[in-house]
């Protein structure tokens, strides 16, 4: 018997209401309509089955993400740290931190840092850490 994916952005008995108001993060987080994304060109169906499997867990997951890269303020994080601080692997650790990004609640410094293996990666920190955006010269009078 198939069984759709639980959607795990679907609002909680304890959670916000129309008529009481939650804006604390994981509030926030509870309330995002993300389900985790399935290849449909993946053999025999096992991506479907794995966003199914960690749509259940996938909330927490970001949040836990997004905690760890907040506590890390300016200095913000690589995935690779992030991993290893969490103890998430990097199959569920990237995916929740892009579901972060395409929130807009974490974003790429810009700055640059090695990975264990020596490569550089990407930092990412919360939007209020990122560098200011550069005014365009000349701009209108």
């Amino acid at each position: 018997m198939n069984t759709p994916p639980r959607n795990d952005a679907a609002p909680s008995g304890n959670g916000a209401s129309a008529n009481r108001s939650n804006t604390s993060p994981d509030s926030t987080l509870a309330r995002l309509p993300l389900t985790p994304p399935a290849r449909h060109n993946a053999p025999a169906g096992t991506s479907g089955v794995a966003a199914d499997r960690i749509a259940v867990h996938a909330k927490d997951l970001r949040a836990r993400v997004l905690a760890f890269i907040v506590g890390q303020g300016p200095h913000g994080a690589t995935d690779d740290e992030g991993e290893a601080a969490l103890g998430i692997k990097c199959q569920t650790y990237t995916p929740r931190r892009g579901e972060l990004v395409a929130l807009g609640l974490v974003v790429d410094s810009g700055r640059r840092r090695n990975t264990v293996s020596g490569r550089p990666a990407a930092v990412w920190v919360t939007p209020n850490h990122a560098p200011p955006t550069p005014k365009p010269e000349g701009g209108a009078a």
